[in-house]
């Protein structure tokens, strides 16, 4: 049987250094949509210049979720395949996926293994040995619940397993990580916060204590040596930074000053599940 054509969508802002590598990655795919939120490095140039045939548009940046839903509603094909980019699609991922997309596509969506590197090395332990995210999937059976931060795929179904795993470069420079980490506890503070969620001093001391024994000690991060240690230090960063910035909201709050909250997507349609949409 003819396999079932896929889109590849990706999301950037600034990426010039990863864009053309992570799109050479995927270049098997019927369509490649980026979905580009006004990046001012020279990312589109880049990608107009040496890929014509991908699919650009722009976007205002309101959250990983908002632009992933985004994208899937306007994916010419069914199947859609999100990498970020800075990842990347190994040959033997490639071939897995293309034999997997000959059918027969038994569940709406699957899940890869990623493998992380620092500094062009890979860092395997601390709880990365276990890191899986579901990016291959139906987009009729697949969505991204409405937050900013750390959005996992909602599936209508079970989800499968493909074997091979992707590549994922997520320490390139220190500099670069800790802007990372710091724009993401941010937005994680702002989502708590939203819930309604509030901490204290317990909570801003005890949150990275448990996140270092966890990931350094039980999830064995002292084996990846010193990777291992920068790895969960900047973790362990992020979580006091995330838990810190929810108690300073929250006591802006209580003096009566306004609380600076990211720009959210209020499109209804945005955060529909297309499934239950479908059944009613």
């Amino acid at each position: 049987m003819p396999r079932t054509p896929v889109t590849v969508l990706i999301h950037t802002l600034d990426e010039i250094e990863n864009i053309e590598a992570c799109i050479r990655s995927v270049d098997w795919a019927d369509e490649i949509y980026l979905l580009d939120s006004f990046s001012k490095d020279g990312t589109i140039e880049l990608v107009r210049d040496k890929f014509p045939r991908v699919r650009i548009e722009q976007r205002e940046y309101l959250g990983a979720a908002s632009q992933k839903n985004y994208g899937i509603d306007r994916a010419t094909h069914d199947w859609i395949f999100v990498i970020d980019a800075d990842e990347r699609v190994t040959p033997k991922l490639r071939d897995e996926m293309l034999r997997t997309l000959e059918g027969p596509l038994d569940v709406w969506a699957y899940s890869v293994g990623r493998l992380n590197f620092m500094l062009g090395k890979p860092v395997r332990f601390s709880g990365l040995q276990r890191d899986r995210v579901t990016r291959l999937f139906h987009k009729l059976h697949a969505r991204y619940p409405n937050k900013r931060v750390h959005a996992d795929l909602l599936v209508d179904g079970a989800t499968g397993r493909l074997n091979a795993k992707m590549d994922h470069y997520y320490i390139r420079t220190f500099d670069h990580m800790i802007a990372k980490m710091t724009r993401y506890a941010n937005w994680g503070a702002a989502q708590m916060y939203i819930d309604g969620k509030t901490t204290n001093l317990f909570g801003i001391l005890g949150h990275p204590i448990a996140k270092f024994v966890r990931d350094f000690l039980i999830n064995l991060g002292f084996l990846d040596g010193t990777r291992g240690l920068i790895s969960v230090g900047m973790h362990v960063y992020y979580t006091f930074l995330k838990y810190a910035k929810l108690w300073e909201l929250t006591q802006l709050k209580r003096m009566g000053k306004q609380v600076p909250l990211p720009k959210l997507d209020e499109g209804e349609g945005r955060w529909e599940l297309p499934w239950v949409k479908t059944n009613t």
